[in-house]
C-alpha cells in the first residue's frame, strides 16, 4: 500500500484548481451533458422509419413538427401507432373530426411499414 503524503494532497488540490479555473466550461458541461428535446420537435418525425417519415410529411405537405408522444412503438417495434392531436405542419391542416382525432397504425412487414389501421378516437389517449 502507498503512503499518501500531504504535500500529495496538496498538490492534486493545485491541479484540480488549476484546472477548474482554467476550464470553467467543463464542469458546465459535464454537468448538463443531456441535451433540451423541446417539445414540439422536428426530430420526433424525423426519428421514424422511413416510409412513415414520408407519409407524414407528405401529409403535412412539407415540413411537420410533433411531440414527444406522436409516435408510440408497440409489439416489439412491429406496430407504430401514431396519434395525429400530437402534430403540427406547416399549412393549417388539421387532423380532427369534431372531437375525434386521426390515429394510425403502421405494422412492419419485412423491412417496411404498411399501414394497418386509420381511424378517429379521443385525443387524449
Amino acid at each position: 500500500m502507498r503512503n499518501w503524503k500531504p504535500h500529495s494532497l496538496s498538490l492534486l488540490a493545485i491541479v484540480f484548481l488549476v484546472q477548474a479555473a482554467c476550464f470553467p466550461g467543463t464542469a458546465l458541461a459535464l454537468g448538463s451533458s443531456s441535451s433540451h428535446d423541446g417539445p414540439w420537435n422536428p426530430d420526433h418525425i424525423d426519428r421514424l422509419p422511413p416510409d412513415i417519415r414520408n407519409t407524414v410529411l407528405q401529409r403535412c405537405g412539407g415540413r411537420a413538427q410533433a411531440l414527444h408522444y406522436f409516435g408510440t412503438y408497440l409489439n416489439q417495434s412491429t406496430t407504430v401507432r401514431l396519434h395525429f392531436e400530437n402534430v403540427r405542419c406547416d399549412g393549417d391542416k388539421a387532423f380532427r373530426r369534431g372531437e375525434s382525432c386521426l390515429h394510425e397504425e403502421y405494422v412492419a412487414y419485412g423491412r417496411h411499414y404498411r399501414l394497418a389501421k386509420h381511424y378517429y378516437g379521443p385525443c387524449d389517449d
